[in-house]
């Protein structure tokens, strides 16, 4: 033993006999609870404490916490168990604490207990201690939770009957009167409650925090897969993927009913394909169910990680994602809210084949979307590119008509009168090459300067944001055209954006007309709404800038074709000026502009609407312009 050791050895006999030496002079002192949790921090021995508490004959009437508290502070069961006998020993005491006694009785002699006895004794006095312990903390449990369903009970109807403010402050005053710390079970309801009131109130930005906190306390917990159904509904509605969701690849769901294990599975899923995670989200879209609702879409994103998979080979690569995309198609078609997914799909499988330059594949697809998509112009723009570049003039002529009509006019293609005058020269038309031409000068080209004054006008993405919103409510001082924010209205990313900021300032509104009621809590709440409008808003700044110097960029590379174009221009028309100079009539044929340009359907059938277009017709023209190149009479 070291000398270290064998001084810290002494240290509690020194202490044992300075209790010795006070106690001797005058009457004994009860000892206390206290007193024997300190002579065990001490290392005083289990022997000596006892014979400490038989000297002041100290009469203990331990209280089942009291018995958890020795436990936790390291007093042995031999010590509590003796402590447990001390009424019977020294007297029933006060009946407030240990007894204090001054004259000790009489001592009957006490019976000598075999190594058996003292076994069972013992044994019988650790059943009871823990068996009265059990007992007060059930009793402390069923109370504190009597209270607790009492008050959040309360707080849930007042939030199912839209008093959220009410609502809120009942579950917060239950917090603050319970003393409950942040990790107590109550607390975790309490949270839940107040989500939940917020949700229902149509908060659902203030709401999302609250329900991932929940969340993110596991899948164990009660109220797991009510938020995170709840704050998947939100993500619908709003612009909401915080980095914090990463933390659900930490649970296993594989003991929840299997519709709520394909939600989940999708639900992260997306969130990681959606972060550009793409390998860790495919196993879990994998693992959603034929049967669940979110099987078509799992389908449909595996899809797209399969052909955005660069370390496979285009071949692999493209039967993966073909395969996925009809799986997609076939399951989404057996539910009632698949046509999105269906649409999607089908133009996933057309954008793979003018990938691969299967043209006629491409337009084949493109035309199953449903006239009523919302991808219904990506689909005729893109559509018009494969005729385009498959030489099927015919139909890239009617196609460019389909999108100049109405139906497409919030769109915004720069490039299709450049494509018509590059087909119209390939014909040898150059009547209706340089009516193209001037098309594109007249409705393009003069875009070019007020958008260039308006980005050399802007700085910081919060002035752009304000700036788009000022030109679409009509605002001239800009002087940008509307056209020119067509891209990026049509920006996914933007309009999630818009909705977002849009849904936060509503909140925002509730939350100060109610904010005497919520006090320091809502005060809290509008801090961070701000906090994350700037943000979004700074977000949407970016997506608008990028999209116009796109937007300038196209205008610009356009320009730049249309100078080669011209080069091809002059030269036919000098062809034509020399043909006619030599006696050699061209053969005239029915124009591309002006009533009976196009046909429509397969039975070239002549369109005389000039000016109008049917909407069930309206992905079925084709111009009627015969070629010169080579034609005389």
């Amino acid at each position: 033993m070291s000398l270290r050791t064998s001084a810290r050895r002494l240290i509690p006999l020194a202490v044992l006999v300075g209790f010795c030496a006070i106690a001797a002079p005058r009457a004994a002192v009860a000892l206390t609870v206290a007193d024997i949790i300190k002579m065990v921090e001490y290392e005083i021995p289990d022997e000596q404490i006892v014979k400490k508490i038989e000297k002041e004959r100290s009469v203990f009437k331990l209280s089942a916490q009291e018995i958890i508290e020795l436990k936790k502070k390291g007093v042995s069961d031999k010590v509590i168990r003796f402590m447990l006998e001390t009424p019977q020993r020294f007297g029933k005491g006060t009946g407030k604490g240990p007894a204090r006694i001054d004259k000790a009785p009489d001592k009957k002699p006490e019976k000598v207990l075999t190594e058996a006895e003292k076994r069972a004794q013992e044994a019988r006095l650790r059943e009871e201690a823990v068996r009265l312990a059990e007992e007060a903390r059930k009793r402390e449990e069923a109370q504190r939770q009597a209270f607790a369903r009492g008050i959040l009970k309360k707080g849930q109807d007042l939030a199912d009957s839209g008093q959220f403010v009410q609502a809120i402050n009942t579950f917060n005053s239950f917090i603050a009167q319970g003393n409950y710390g942040p990790d107590t079970d109550e607390a975790y309801v309490a949270k839940y409650g107040i989500a939940n009131a917020l949700a229902r109130a149509g908060l659902h930005q203030a709401a999302a925090n609250s329900l991932l906190e929940v969340v993110r306390k596991g899948p164990d917990k009660l109220f797991f897969q009510m938020a995170f159904r709840q704050l998947r509904e939100l993500r619908r509605k709003i612009n909401y993927r915080p980095p914090e969701l990463e933390d659900l690849t930490r649970f296993t769901v594989v003991n929840t009913p299997q519709d709520f294990q394909d939600e989940f599975h999708y639900f992260v899923g997306e969130f990681l394909h959606d972060f550009g995670l793409s390998a860790q989200a495919e196993p879990y879209l994998e693992k959603v169910s034929p049967a669940g609702d979110d099987y078509p879409r799992a389908q449909y994103l595996i899809g797209l990680i399969a052909f955005e998979d660069e370390k496979s080979d285009l071949k692999t690569r493209v039967t993966r994602a073909s395969q996925a995309f009809q799986q997609a198609i076939l399951s989404a078609e057996k539910k009632d809210e698949g046509r999105p997914v269906v649409d999607l799909a089908y133009l996933s499988l057309a954008r793979i084949a003018y990938e691969i330059e299967q043209f006629d594949a491409a337009i084949f697809y493109y035309k199953k979307i449903s006239p009523r998509s919302p991808k219904l112009a990506n689909a005729f723009y893109e559509s018009a590119w494969s005729f385009f570049l498959k030489g099927d003039y015919s139909r890239a002529l009617g196609t460019f008509q389909a999108l100049h009509s109405p139906y497409f006019a919030h769109h915004f293609y720069p490039e299709l009168w450049v494509l018509e005058a590059t087909i119209y020269v390939n014909m040898c038309r150059s009547d209706y090459a340089e009516d193209a031409v001037k098309m594109f000068e007249e409705r393009v080209l003069v875009l070019g300067p007020p958008l260039r004054d308006f980005l050399a006008r802007l700085k910081r993405p919060e002035d752009y944001w304000q700036a788009t919103l000022a030109v679409i409510r009509g605002d001239k001082s800009y002087q940008l055209p509307r056209t020119l924010l067509s891209p990026v209205m049509e920006n996914i990313e933007f309009y999630n954006l818009h909705q977002t900021i849009r849904q936060i300032e509503k909140e925002e509104h509730v939350i100060k007309a109610n904010l005497t009621g919520l006090g320091v809590f809502g005060q809290d709440l509008l801090t961070k709404l701000a906090q994350l409008k700037a943000e979004r808003i700074a977000e949407a700044g970016v997506i608008i800038q990028r999209s116009l110097r796109q937007v300038q960029k196209d205008i610009e590379t356009y320009q730049d074709k249309l100078t080669e174009l011209r080069v091809d221009l002059a030269e036919l028309v000098m062809q034509k000026l020399d043909k006619e100079l030599a006696g050699k009539p061209i053969e005239e044929t029915t124009g591309a502009q002006g009533g009976g340009s196009v046909i429509v359907g397969s039975d070239s059938m002549q369109w005389p609407f000039e000016g109008e277009f049917w909407k069930d017709e309206i992905g079925a023209y084709r111009a009627f312009v015969r070629s010169y190149c080579g034609a005389r009479k």
